[in-house]
């Protein structure tokens, strides 16, 4: 069975448009943002979804997409039936599922909701150890900077509740600090080979090598149509809304705007104040990450 890939990053930080834009290599396919591996059993998940029906969509499109030839009304009801009938199963088990539908390609899971309850990432990493895992970055000034922006957002948007999730209380520094703590003492000792680090502005300002270097790091072909094929986000099956009963899975920022944009990386310092608080600075700890990132 192919290998699958884990995108590992903070909020904010590209994981709808970097999943979509490695998934479209022929020989990749990314999927919605499943959550699936949040919890030991499905029953455990359906046991979340009754707090928020939202966090299954990603889900319910990528069986539907995989397993049941496309996302309509009817093949979401379908997958749910099917994940119903799965309860008593492993999320592990069902995730190699989603696996062996997508043969002969291998399937990327960058689910945001992973990188905030801990035992997640080093589960993920025990049940998948022939896995390649890909951990990117922002500058953290971009990610607070955006995380106190979709809060705003939230008090006045639908979508934008969504796309908060369940920490809108937690301080954006520690947004961007912790999930990456957890994500490097989680692959330390995967083999150097199947993990990579990459910051997301180069991906954003040098797309063609950035993906380039991931297609050989995967031992994938990375020829001039692969790599064009990659720089087409949109045309992913998970770009767009879904049907009624599953609209969501992914960030709903980019689901109504999922282009790769031109961009041109901004200096951004680490000891300036923050938009929303001149008094507001980042702590030591923050910056000293941040450095070993290259920021």
């Amino acid at each position: 069975m192919s290998a699958p890939l884990f995108i590992f990053t903070a909020p904010r930080s590209l994981t709808a448009l970097s999943c979509a834009m490695i998934g479209n290599h022929p020989e990749m396919i990314g999927l919605a943002e499943t959550n699936l591996l949040a919890a030991e059993t499905y029953g455990e998940l359906e046991i979340a979804y009754l707090i928020d029906q939202r966090f299954q969509h990603g889900l319910l499109r990528s069986v539907a997409e995989l397993g049941l030839g496309g996302q309509t009304e009817e093949t979401i009801e379908l997958a749910k039936s099917w994940l119903s009938d799965n309860e008593p199963v492993s999320t592990s088990d069902i995730f190699r599922d989603l696996m062996a539908m997508a043969e002969p390609r291998h399937v990327i899971d960058t689910s945001i909701l992973y990188v905030f309850r801990p035992g997640i990432l080093d589960r993920i990493v025990e049940s998948f150890p022939e896995a390649y895992y890909l951990h990117l970055s922002m500058h953290p000034r971009l990610t607070c900077e955006s995380i106190y922006r979709t809060r705003k957002a939230a008090s006045e948007s639908h979508f934008g509740r969504q796309a908060s999730g369940s920490n809108m209380d937690m301080n954006p520094e520690t947004m961007w600090m912790q999930p990456h703590i957890r994500i490097l003492d989680a692959t330390e000792k995967l083999p150097a080979e199947q993990k990579l680090f990459m910051r997301g502005e180069d991906l954003l300002s040098q797309p063609e090598p950035s993906l380039q270097l991931v297609a050989d790091w995967l031992g994938l072909r990375s020829d001039p149509d692969a790599i064009e094929a990659m720089m087409h986000p949109e045309e992913s099956p998970f770009a767009v809304f879904g049907p009624e009963n599953a609209a969501l899975g992914n960030d709903p920022h980019f689901l109504e705007n999922p282009v790769l944009a031109p961009f041109h990386e901004q200096p951004s310092d680490l000891d300036s104040p923050l938009s929303w608080d001149d008094e507001m600075l980042f702590d030591e700890n923050l910056k000293e990450l941040a450095r070993s990132f290259g920021y």
